[in-house]
């Protein structure tokens, strides 16, 4: 008997072991279910701040995006404003400086004209021009002597010779007789 009450207590006291270790169990078990449950719940949160950032960052991208075309399509806007009034000042000035650019430029070739027209009338009525000597430019210089008239000039010495006189200058097609008394005063030979 004596061995059975030591069986029974050995039994009772590996009850009352495996009882606390199944007891410890459970609370360990509990303990990490809670742990478990509380991080998911966490990685939800997160998850879900996340996303909420993401739809605000979003939102304000939107919105960003949209007021840059607002101020882009403003700031067309203004520059083709602006565009089409330098457009027309540049026309109306264009026109009107146009205008007047042409005056000043007939004013401008009228005066060289007369300059150049009195030029000439004193190298003719100043200075004798040997009509053998003398090139095309200083021919023309004289009065009623074109480039025409210079040119057979020079080809009629260069055909017969040196003009001796007027009668040779008479033979000379384009001059005329009254050609040849305008420039007679002024020729030497």
């Amino acid at each position: 008997m004596k061995s059975l009450k030591s069986l029974l207590t050995l039994t009772a006291l590996t009850m009352a072991v495996s009882g606390a270790a199944f007891a410890n169990e459970s609370t360990v078990t509990t303990l990490k279910k809670e742990a478990v449950t509380n991080v998911n719940s966490m990685i939800q949160n997160q998850k879900e701040s996340v996303i909420a950032d993401q739809n605000s960052l979003k939102e304000k991208a939107v919105t960003t995006k949209e007021k840059a075309k607002e101020a882009m399509k403003s700031t067309k806007d203004v520059a083709k404003e602006k565009m089409d009034v330098a457009k027309e000042k540049a026309k109306s000035m264009k026109s009107s400086e146009t205008s007047s650019m042409k005056d000043k430029v007939s004013e401008k070739f009228n005066s060289t004209k007369e300059q150049v027209k009195t030029e000439k009338e004193k190298i003719s009525s100043k200075a004798k021009v040997n009509i053998n000597k003398a090139d095309a430019e200083t021919l023309q210089k004289l009065s009623g002597i074109g480039e025409k008239k210079a040119q057979a000039i020079i080809d009629y010495r260069n055909k017969v010779g040196k003009i001796k006189n007027l009668a040779d200058l008479s033979k000379i097609d384009g001059l005329g007789d009254t050609t040849i008394e305008k420039i007679a005063p002024y020729l030497t030979f």
